[in-house]
């Protein structure tokens, strides 16, 4: 039996959950443009007027607008110009491009709904119901295409999710029941949709926690998984080679880990590497940076931080790995000028300056079994736009298929960039929308933006 202090301090940690939506005037508007966008966690870059990249990332409640209607990253192009309205910490709320509401969108963004379940924040358990507050960016639409299903006694399957809106396998991870009551709640802040429904369940799952999110299957949708890859689990697929869709166990499971990673556990400390003993998963602080110089034969070097322009030191750690191109090679055989993934520990000054892993990007998109579909070309200015693509994988009834882009990115390219076919080198004039490529780049420093510095054609 659990301790009188064990249950207190359980009962503390739940009611310290914060489920507060926030206000549209505590967003900062910033005019800016869609440069990338990672359908699948829900988070992108855009450019400011000013010039400068900023990401950002959607917290649970949050949905962009499109053509003046709640949209998905996968409806909103590359290049739209528009409002982002940022929470601090580079949270994205949501997006104005100054449109009215558009019919065809707002169908578009109820059916895409209707496939994955309505999204929602679980308020409070009892033995047999959890009541849960749905999110809605738009509650008067959110009224008419969904109230007439929010009534008593309407059948109900509320399934788990993570942060990011993703669900494991609804068919596993969810309870039917019905809907037991339904309460109407302000809308004074952003994210609500001004419902607050109770539904019976069956079982009270791991996943039905206060202030865990949720998607709910209304009556009449069928309860169904998550595309490949934008699933936490690929049931009936073949095993995923992209490790950053897979389930995130440091994001997910955080009290699995004694120490802290860029994921939680940000009251723990990081990881110390030990003489002999290989780091373990998730125990890195990644940063990116353009090699600067170096000296390959004392195992050091310097890196321009991505985006600050900062210059960093860094030393290799022992049997620390190189890689470029997919292939494991010496410091000395890193090209200086372009962008590199530093897994980076502390020292005894607590600086993340020894490196255990440095990788080209090229590497970690091979890693990961990505490349990039060119879906546009604009010569004129140095660009194109391409779609994150997977590779073809078996289906439940054992075909081939190729899964939807799991986002899409603006890459720019000058006159040094090299394009590469097998061992023939040409150049961006030869690239063909269809092409799929894997790159390197250079980082984005002040006045600097990235560009290309060489681009691969990868075989269909």
């Amino acid at each position: 039996m659990r301790s009188l202090l064990a249950l207190l301090l359980l009962a503390s940690s739940l009611h310290a959950v914060d489920l507060t939506f926030p206000k549209l005037t505590d967003a900062k508007r910033i005019r800016g443009e869609l440069v990338s966008a990672d359908f699948v966690h829900r988070s992108g870059q855009f450019r400011t007027e000013k010039g400068e990249l900023m990401d950002f990332a959607m917290p649970p409640f949050a949905i962009l607008k499109h053509r003046g209607s709640e949209s998905d990253l996968r409806d909103v192009p590359l290049g739209a110009k528009m409002d982002f309205l940022m929470l601090p910490g580079g949270q994205l709320l949501t997006t104005d491009d100054g449109q009215k509401p558009d019919p065809e969108q707002q169908k578009k963004f109820r059916e895409f709904t209707e496939k994955r379940g309505v999204a929602g924040w679980i308020t409070q358990t009892d033995a047999k119901s959890a009541t849960v507050i749905l999110f809605s960016g738009e509650p008067a639409f959110f009224e008419s295409a969904f109230g007439s299903l929010l009534v008593k006694g309407k059948e109900t399957r509320l399934c788990v999710a993570n942060e990011e809106l993703r669900t494991w396998n609804p068919g596993v991870d969810g309870e039917r029941g019905s809907i037991l009551e339904v309460q109407k709640l302000p809308i004074d802040r952003f994210g609500t949709s001004g419902y607050q429904i109770t539904v019976s369940v069956s079982n009270m799952l791991e996943g039905f926690r206060r202030g865990r999110v949720v998607r709910l299957f209304l009556a009449g949708w069928k309860a169904q998984d998550q595309f490949y890859g934008e699933s936490l689990m690929g049931y009936g697929f073949t095993r995923m080679l992209n490790q950053e869709l897979v389930e995130n166990v440091a994001q997910e499971y955080p009290e699995q880990f004694p120490f802290r990673t860029d994921y939680g556990n940000e009251h723990l400390p990081w990881y110390q590497p030990k003489p002999g003993v290989k780091p373990p998963p998730f125990s890195e602080h990644l940063v990116l940076g353009e090699l600067v110089k170096m000296d390959a034969s004392a195992g050091r070097g310097q890196f321009a931080m991505d985006r600050t322009g900062e210059r960093v030191d860094f030393t290799l750690l022992e049997k620390a790995v190189i890689k470029r191109r997919g292939k494991e090679v010496a410091l000395a055989d890193l090209p200086s000028g372009q962008r590199y993934r530093f897994h980076l520990f502390q020292d005894d000054r607590g600086a993340f300056t020894r490196a255990s892993l440095v990788s080209d990007d090229f590497s970690h998109q091979e890693a990961n079994a990505v490349t990039y579909r060119i879906t546009e070309l604009k010569p004129e200015a140095h660009l194109m736009h391409v779609g994150w693509q997977l590779p073809e994988t078996k289906d439940y009834n054992g075909d081939m298929q190729r899964p939807p882009d799991f986002g899409h990115s603006i890459l720019h390219w000058n006159d040094q960039t090299k394009v590469w076919k097998d061992e023939t080198k040409l150049s961006p004039q030869d690239l063909k929308i269809g092409d799929a490529v894997r790159f390197n780049t250079s980082a984005e420093l002040p006045g600097k933006p990235s560009v290309c510095s060489d681009l691969w054609i990868q075989k269909p």
